[in-house]
């Protein structure tokens, strides 16, 4: 039963998984399947491939920070990870949504509603043109939106000073990590610390946070083919 495969980390986190909340994980895999046969939102479409790859992994950040009462933002968040399932199970988030497809946000939308989740809101755009009010949330997340430095440049604006930066990384986090180490500071950001876990059949999942220090210097986030390029001597 998928349900098993979340059922321990709720627990750990103290999450009631009732009735009611497994209707909702059962009823999101549902709506995704739906979708997914009009638009692309996922290439994992089996019910315990969506349970252990989605759901489960957007859990997962939580045994590394606590999302309770916190403003987040999730950067290209796709069909809704982590975004979604952290504005499901901590109502008193305030989620903004970030991606640069309009048409997800149908689906997403349609997921919310069936929910009543009204603790979430959606912007379209490019987070490197600014959509978002900068140094404005507690928490700036993403999985699988762009390589660790890029990622951090795009996030650390857009996070306040005593906030965190949360990068969902795969097995390959340490040469990302080696890779950003020069921007880290430029950035305003501090390491403080990684969470490995292991997905029961994915392998090794790696939560990657940073303390925000301080203030972020207004040419941050470049343009992308400037981010791409791995410059920082920009200004």
């Amino acid at each position: 039963m998928s349900e098993a495969i979340l059922s321990p980390i709720l627990n750990e986190l103290g999450i009631a998984f009732d009735a009611a909340l497994q209707a909702k994980f059962h009823r999101y895999f549902e709506l995704l399947a739906e979708w997914n046969q009009k638009m692309n939102l996922t290439a994992i479409v089996d019910e315990e491939g969506v349970y252990e790859k989605h759901f489960l992994d957007s859990i997962l950040p939580a045994k590394t920070l606590s999302f309770e009462g916190k403003s987040v933002l999730d950067i290209g968040s796709g069909a809704g990870f982590p975004g979604l399932v952290i504005a499901l199970l901590y109502p008193s988030s305030k989620v903004t949504v970030l991606d640069a497809t309009a048409k997800k946000f149908v689906f997403l939308k349609t997921v919310c509603e069936e929910f009543g989740l009204t603790n979430v809101s959606f912007v379209n755009g490019r987070i490197e043109e600014s959509p978002v009010a900068r140094e404005s949330f507690d928490v700036t997340i993403s999985r699988g939106f762009a390589a660790l430095g890029i990622f951090l440049e795009c996030a650390a604006p857009f996070t306040k000073v005593g906030g965190f930066v949360l990068a969902m990384k795969g097995a390959s986090y340490q040469e990302e990590m080696d890779e950003a180490s020069t921007l880290v500071k430029k950035l305003g950001l501090r390491y403080a610390k990684t969470d490995l876990q292991n997905l029961p059949s994915a392998g090794m999942r790696a939560n990657v946070l940073y303390d925000k220090v301080a203030f972020t210097p207004k040419k941050f986030p470049r343009r992308w083919d400037e981010m791409k390029r791995g410059s920082v001597h920009h200004g």
